[in-house]
């Protein structure tokens, strides 16, 4: 059985198997994904300048910026397949959902995986450079890269915490 390291999976009821999750494995021979090699996570926070009289500005947090993240990676189709999941990848991008981030690691005992729930992302854009093509067409090395930004809260999430707020106000005026 072959390592996972990554998942990106759709949240939507309706995927199909191929919107649905895909999985980017330790390379195995006759394992149909592609290796990622390095994911680099850019979160951004956003503060706005306040003037005030006399002193110094101030700077006040106002939430949190964008949280990108870039995977990039190396196949060779010819050993490890790959070809299918970039195509996977694709069309999930044109799905236009957002999709589930996993980080998985082995598990020495008990044995098995544990994993830890990254977010939701969107992909923005999937980019290959094929290299040494060969004689049917299929490239010898393919190297990818997948960018993700991640989603955001939902409107839902947002508003239960103002109720909530609006609710302890009253609690605390009454």
């Amino acid at each position: 059985m072959a390592d996972v390291l990554l998942g990106l999976g759709s949240q939507d009821p309706n995927a199909t198997n191929e919107t649905g999750l895909i999985l980017f494995y330790v390379p195995q021979k006759g394992m149909d994904t592609p290796n990622f090699e390095t994911i680099a996570r850019d979160t951004q926070y956003t503060w706005t300048s306040a003037d005030r009289l006399s002193r110094d500005p101030a700077m006040q947090f106002t939430g949190p910026g964008e949280d990108n993240i870039q995977i990039d990676g190396r196949m060779f189709p010819y050993h490890f397949g790959g070809l299918s999941t970039i195509e996977r990848l694709r069309k999930a991008g044109r799905a236009g959902k957002p999709m589930i981030m996993v980080r998985f690691y082995p598990l020495a005992d008990p044995s098995g995986y544990g994993s830890e729930v990254i977010g939701n992302y969107v992909i923005r854009r999937v980019r290959t450079q094929e290299q040494k093509i060969g004689v049917f067409g299929i490239a010898h090395k393919i190297d990818f890269t997948v960018e993700l930004q991640r989603y955001g809260d939902d409107l839902n999430q947002v508003s239960n915490v103002l109720n909530d707020n609006i609710r302890q106000s009253e609690r605390l005026n009454t």
